[in-house]
């Protein structure tokens, strides 16, 4: 197992799985994070099962949200620290966690191999978000899809003065703007590029007000329509394809 010595700076560790499996506010994230990817999955996506790979899975509860809403396919999530993997819930025998970096994903997972690479609140924790998202490029299939979020600097700071969330882990702040930035980059092609999460709704859960993903995120449709509301979004996702073969 990792020791705090050896663990990479932006690597989450077990108290991270934890804190999900107890705290409403952080179910609430990944469950929304995961309905973003079902989403784009189902507006941009192929038909029939897919395979899936989760890029910082931690203990694979967004994973296995993600398979639960999708149905049938392979899903497969890798994550770097041992104690964290190891408190996975149950997981089904198509939803599988393995040791892998997202800066140098393993080799056995191949190329071309998957319709879907998410990358969830994970891009500020690493050193170089060009090398993961090369990595990502790699694996994915032509045509497949890229879904990546992360969190709003500016909330992100309020919050974590208000002790409502832990940025210790950043490596770097990465906003919509920046994030659309390096996925250009990389060469994929971008389809959407959204805030999500709106505050006032984002903060229920904290105070013990149960919020249903779905309707969260259609509360977000509704205030991207609205410049200044959408300021008030906590997250933001972008939706993106690798070139298809030509």
């Amino acid at each position: 197992m990792l020791t705090v010595a050896t663990r990479p700076g932006g690597v989450m560790d077990a108290g991270y799985a934890e804190g999900r499996a107890r705290k409403a506010h952080l179910a609430f994230r990944l469950r929304v994070r995961a309905q973003v990817v079902v989403a784009a999955v189902r507006r941009y996506g192929p038909a029939g099962p897919i395979r899936l790979l989760e890029v910082g899975a931690a203990e694979g509860r967004t994973l296995l949200e993600m398979a639960r809403s999708l149905g049938d396919g392979q899903y497969v999530g890798i994550e770097y620290d041992d104690g964290l993997r190891s408190m996975h819930p149950e997981l089904p025998s198509n939803v599988r966690l393995i040791f892998g970096d997202a800066m140098a994903l393993p080799s056995e997972l191949g190329e071309a191999s998957f319709d879907v690479v998410s990358m969830l609140a994970l891009l500020e924790h690493v050193r170089d978000p060009l090398i993961a998202l090369a990595g990502a490029w790699r694996v994915l299939k032509p045509g497949g899809l890229l879904v990546a979020t992360c969190p709003n600097p500016a909330w992100d700071g309020i919050a974590g003065r208000l002790g409502m969330v832990d940025g210790a882990h950043h490596v770097e702040q990465i906003d919509l703007r920046r994030l659309s930035d390096l996925i250009r980059q990389c060469g994929f092609e971008i389809l959407e590029a959204r805030r999500f999460m709106w505050a006032p709704v984002a903060v229920l859960p904290y105070v013990r007000i149960p919020v249903s993903p779905g309707g969260s995120l259609r509360i977000d449709g509704v205030v991207a329509r609205i410049p200044p509301l959408r300021k008030l979004c906590t997250n933001a996702y972008v939706v993106a394809r690798r070139a298809p073969a030509t």
